[in-house]
C-alpha cells in the first residue's frame, strides 16, 4: 500500500493513461481517412508505449524492462516529430502553399508532438528522485501548456476567434506556462505554490467548459446526434488537453512520499538502518 503512495508510481500510472487516451484520440481522427498510408503507425505504437510504462511501473529495477522502456519512449519522441512532418507535408498540396493552409487548414500540425511530450515527461519521471528532477517535470508541464495553447490557437483560428471566448484557453494556457517556468526556478514558497495550483484549477475549469462548448457546437442545428461532427468538426478531446496538463502540473508537485514529510522519511530510514 505504501508503494502506491509514492510519487513515481502515481506519475507512471498517469502516463500510461495518457498514452491510452492519445491512442484513442488518434484512432478517431485518423478514421476520417480510413487510416491512409502511415496513419496506423501511432496506433501500433500506443500499446507498445503503454506496455513500456507498465513494465517500468511494476518492475522498475529489471534491466530488460528498463531497456524496453527506454526504447519505447525514444520511439515516442521520434513518432511525435515525424508525425508533425507528415501533417505539414499532407497539408502542402502544392509547391506554393500559403502559410494559412499549411498550419491552420487540414491536419492539425500541433497534435502529433503530444507523443514526444508524453514520452519525454515519462523519461524524466524514471530519473532518480531529486529537486532538480521535479523542476524538469515542471518545465515539461509548461511546454505541455504551450503546445496546448498552440493547438487551441490553430484550431480556433479557423473560426477567426469568434466568439470571443475562444481566446480564453489561450490566455489561461499562457498564464499556466509562465507559472510552471516561474515555479521551476523559484524557491517554491507556500504562497507561490498556492498561486500555481489556483492557475491549474483555472485551466481545469477552462478545459471542462471548452468540452461543453464543443459538445453544444456539434449538436447545434441537428435533430439527432451526428457522430461525424463529434469526430471531425469540434474535437471532443481537444479542450480536455488543458485538464490533463493541469492535473499533471498538480501531480508534479507531490512530495516523494505522499502524506509523509521529507524529514520524517529520513528519520524512518535512519531508524530502520540502526
Amino acid at each position: 500500500m505504501q508503494w502506491l503512495l509514492r510519487k513515481n508510481p502515481i506519475l507512471l500510472g498517469y502516463m500510461a493513461i495518457n498514452f491510452t487516451l492519445i491512442g484513442v484520440d488518434v484512432m478517431l481522427a485518423h478514421s476520417q481517412n480510413n487510416f491512409f498510408r502511415f496513419e496506423m503507425i501511432p496506433l501500433i505504437y500506443t500499446p507498445f508505449a503503454v506496455v513500456g510504462v507498465l513494465l517500468k511501473l511494476f518492475w522498475p529495477d529489471n534491466r530488460w524492462a528498463h531497456r524496453y522502456f527506454l526504447i519505447s519512449m525514444g520511439l515516442g519522441v521520434a513518432i511525435g516529430l515525424i508525425g508533425t512532418f507528415f501533417h505539414l507535408a499532407g497539408n502542402a498540396t502544392s509547391d506554393f502553399q500559403p502559410i494559412h493552409t499549411l498550419i491552420i487548414e487540414g491536419s492539425p500540425v500541433a497534435a502529433p508532438i503530444a507523443f514526444a511530450g508524453i514520452a519525454l515527461y515519462t523519461l524524466v519521471v524514471a530519473k532518480p528522485e531529486s529537486a532538480r528532477r521535479d523542476n524538469q517535470l515542471l518545465i515539461l508541464v509548461g511546454l505541455g501548456f504551450l503546445a496546448s495553447v498552440l493547438a487551441a490557437f490553430l484550431d480556433h483560428a479557423r473560426l477567426s476567434f469568434s466568439p470571443i471566448y475562444t481566446l480564453f484557453p489561450l490566455l489561461s494556457g499562457l498564464m499556466a506556462t509562465i507559472a510552471c517556468f516561474w515555479l521551476a526556478y523559484s524557491q517554491k514558497t507556500k504562497s507561490e505554490v498556492i498561486f500555481f495550483l489556483s492557475i491549474m484549477v483555472l485551466n481545469l475549469f477552462i478545459g471542462l467548459l471548452g468540452f461543453v462548448f464543443h459538445v453544444l457546437g456539434d449538436l447545434a442545428g441537428t435533430q439527432t446526434i451526428v457522430w461525424a461532427r463529434f469526430l471531425y468538426r469540434n474535437p471532443l478531446l481537444g479542450p480536455l488537453l488543458f485538464c490533463d496538463v493541469a492535473v499533471l502540473g498538480g501531480l508534479s508537485l507531490l512530495p516523494e512520499q505522499i502524506g509523509q514529510s521529507k524529514n520524517q522519511a529520513i528519520q524512518k530510514d535512519v531508524t530502520v538502518t540502526i
